[in-house]
């Protein structure tokens, strides 16, 4: 097990070097949680990361941020505004955006989760949102370096006071499966 990130943030020295980045997506989640777009797409793979951005309207928008910039940066680059709203736990009843920037925080603050917890190192590739036709779904793309693999974790996003501590239990899920391409998370009772 490792204890230090494997590419570590310029900014957070702590943690990995996407977290920055999850941590500004969140907020701007969180802000246009009710009209604004649905952070659809985070990929971390290749040589700079790119978010998928999609309307209300169906209009799509793809952009390469700076993985160390911040909320402002990013909404100055996905042309979006709004206040964030803070970091409430939402409930079943909350809607999904603003269960989604949640998880996209837990996330940002939960990096030594991919390199610090698990037995085989695992990376996180990308995070995914569905919410066409209340499928409110959610993809995690996890690579396996010592199996030479990757694999997607799918889960639905219910109360998430109930599931705190959401990034251990996904890396150490995907390190844990077998040769499986996509794995439902279970999660801790």
């Amino acid at each position: 097990m490792g204890a230090r990130p494997v590419r570590p943030s310029r900014r957070w020295p702590g943690a990995e070097w996407w977290a920055p980045l999850l941590a500004g997506l969140a907020a701007i989640q969180r802000a246009g949680a009710a009209s604004g777009p649905l952070l659809a797409a985070v990929e971390l793979t290749g040589e700079a990361p790119t978010v998928t951005a999609v309307w209300p309207d169906g209009n799509r928008t793809t952009v390469t941020p700076d993985p160390e910039a911040d909320a402002e940066a990013l909404r100055d680059l996905l042309a979006v505004s709004g206040t964030d709203t803070g970091y409430p736990t939402p409930g079943a009843s909350d809607p999904f955006r603003l269960k989604y920037a949640w998880l996209l925080e837990e996330l940002s603050g939960a990096s030594d989760a991919w390199f610090a917890y698990t037995e085989e190192p695992v990376r996180l590739l990308s995070v995914r949102a569905d919410e066409t036709a209340g499928a409110e779904n959610v993809t995690v793309g996890v690579g396996r370096p010592g199996r030479g693999d990757e694999l997607s974790v799918v889960f639905r996003l219910g109360d998430c006071e109930d599931v705190i501590g959401i990034p251990y239990a996904i890396a150490a899920q995907a390190a844990g499966a077998g040769p499986m391409r996509v794995v439902k998370l279970r999660l801790p009772d």
